[in-house]
């Protein structure tokens, strides 16, 4: 059977949930780092090992650092100048940790790039802004509860060379563990002309893009051969 886990991000392939022997489960506002802090009280971190430990399942499917990137990295540097190419490099060495703690269970994992950003700055900030993601955040992200608004967080461009640095770095980094392989569909979302995500994809109003048809993009390049 396959296990499929990831932040909201993950929700996608929920067409494929119960199918091709696969389950999916959504751990909404999880951070890479939550996944390695062994003193978190959301419960994410206990909850995942416990499915991992369960055995029956012979290949993973990970979807996590959305939250790592478009929350925990604007909300730190409301407080401190923080290089973002230092936080990637730190947010994937501890995404590293957490798969080398957990692959003994796994014939093979497969590590899903991110998706690349879908709102221009303005609806983003409405999002990172809102009262109930901060706190959600906050709890599942081992970093303070700190409510004041996030002001600037770049242009979607400048965003979307962000994603594609870390998916980059993961990749090279994964390349290391021989139970892992990378995968991910982000030539496919990319505009060329624009330089961002094709409108087909964007979800107005939400960070997300829209489900159906973005899942049906990862079956269709990556999925199909390996469920």
């Amino acid at each position: 059977m396959n296990l499929l886990i990831g932040d909201s991000h993950i929700l996608c392939l929920e067409n494929y949930n119960n199918k091709y022997n696969n389950n999916l489960y959504e751990f909404s506002a999880t951070s890479i780092r939550g996944l390695v802090n062994k003193s978190s009280t959301s419960g994410s971190r206990e909850i995942i090992l416990n499915l991992l430990k369960l055995n029956k399942y012979e290949k993973l499917f990970l979807m996590f650092g959305k939250v790592d990137l478009e929350w925990v990295y604007p909300y730190k540097c409301r407080k401190e100048n923080i290089n973002f190419n230092e936080f990637v490099d730190d947010t994937i060495n501890k995404y590293i940790e957490f798969i080398n703690e957990i692959k003994i269970n796994f014939n093979i994992i497969y590590v899903m790039g991110l998706h690349i950003p879908s709102l221009e700055e303005y609806d983003m900030l409405n999002c990172v802004n809102n009262y109930n993601a901060i706190k959600n955040v906050s709890s599942k992200a081992f970093i303070e509860d700190n409510l004041s608004l996030i002001t600037e967080i770049g242009c979607l461009k400048t965003r979307t060379k962000q994603i594609y640095y870390f998916n980059k770095i993961l990749e090279n980094k994964i390349k290391d563990i021989i139970e892992c392989k990378y995968i991910d569909i982000n030539d496919e979302l990319l505009d060329e002309t624009t330089n961002t995500c094709k409108k087909i994809y964007i979800n107005e109003g939400d960070h997300h893009l829209i489900r159906n048809i973005t899942g049906l993009v990862w079956f269709e390049k990556h999925l199909k051969f390996k469920f």
